[in-house]
This record gives C-alpha cells, sequence and structure tokens, in this order.
C-alpha cells in the first residue's frame, strides 16, 4: 500500500509540473502578446487583427486549466465546516460525498459543454488563425472531464494519498 501510495505521489507531481509549465508558458505568452499588441498600437496606430480574440481564448485556456490545476492540488474553492464543527472521521465522509457530488457536477457540464461545441461546429461560428473557433471551445468539455475525474479520486482515493503537493498550509499563506 506504501508503494502505491509512493507512486500515485509521483505521478501526481509530474502532472502538477506539466500542468504548472503549461500555466507559465500560456500566461507568459499572452502577457507578450498582449504588450506587443499595446505598443503596436499606441506607438504606430497598428495592430494585429487576430491578437484580441486570441488573448480571449487564452484566457479561456488558462482559466479552464487553473481550475483543473486547483483540483489537482485540491486547493479548489470549498467551503470547509465540517473541518471544524465535525468530528475528523464525519468530516472525512463528508468531504468524500461532495467530491463526489463535484465529480457528477462536472461530467454534466463537460456533457453539457460537448453539446455546446457541437452546436459551435455545426453553425460554423468563425475561425481564428484558420481553427474554426469550435476547437478552441473544445477545452471547456475536455477539462470538465478531467475535474470530475480527479474528483472521483478524491472520493475514492485513501486520504493520506490526498495529502498537499508542497509543504505550504492549505490557507495559501503563513499562520
Amino acid at each position: 500500500m506504501k508503494r502505491m501510495a509512493a507512486i500515485w505521489q509521483s505521478v501526481r507531481r509530474g502532472v502538477d509540473t506539466i500542468e504548472r509549465g503549461g500555466l507559465t508558458i500560456l500566461m507568459t505568452a499572452m502577457v507578450v502578446l498582449a504588450a506587443v499588441q499595446i505598443l503596436l498600437r499606441n506607438i504606430w496606430k497598428t495592430g494585429f487583427i487576430w491578437a484580441e480574440p486570441l488573448l480571449g481564448m487564452g484566457l479561456l485556456w488558462l482559466t479552464m486549466f487553473g481550475a483543473l490545476a486547483a483540483t489537482g492540488r485540491v486547493r479548489h474553492i470549498a467551503i470547509d465546516l465540517t473541518g471544524a464543527l465535525l468530528p475528523r472521521r464525519a468530516a472525512g465522509v463528508i468531504r468524500r460525498v461532495t467530491s463526489l457530488a463535484a465529480a457528477v457536477a462536472c461530467v454534466v457540464l463537460a456533457w453539457a459543454a460537448g453539446r455546446y461545441v457541437g452546436f459551435q461546429r455545426e453553425m460554423q461560428m468563425g475561425e481564428l488563425l484558420g481553427w474554426p473557433h469550435w476547437k478552441y471551445f473544445m477545452v471547456i468539455p475536455v477539462t470538465f472531464w478531467l475535474m470530475g475525474w480527479r474528483f472521483l479520486l478524491q472520493a475514492v482515493l485513501p486520504a493520506s494519498w490526498l495529502g498537499e503537493l508542497d509543504a505550504e498550509p492549505s490557507g495559501g499563506g503563513a499562520s
């Protein structure tokens, strides 16, 4: 069991490193593109016609992948009164039930987002850099499916496997 937990933690750290790297690259690219666009507009009165729509899509992707990363680190938004008011065992049961409910909600959202993307595809709502918009919107159902999977894992895996990936307290700041 300890070996499985160690393998699990190793996989989690690897995935977390990839996610953080991807988020860093995406954020850096967005900042650079926005800065270049501002300079082009203010100094040379020109710009890239595709920059603003691409930055909008980048923000969507950043938001979705950021939510996925937060879910993977068990740092998603949660109201945790159970930890303070209930015994540890009862709080653990409630956490599993809420994780299962969140998994179901994410799967429903993934299904609805998939229908939305299908509608976008049927309507041929335009292109950005040669790609139809619906391809960019695929990030929504994909990340909701992955978040649903992560919530399901949080509901079924032993609590000791779901520990923090770093030494920082779960509140995010110093006590």
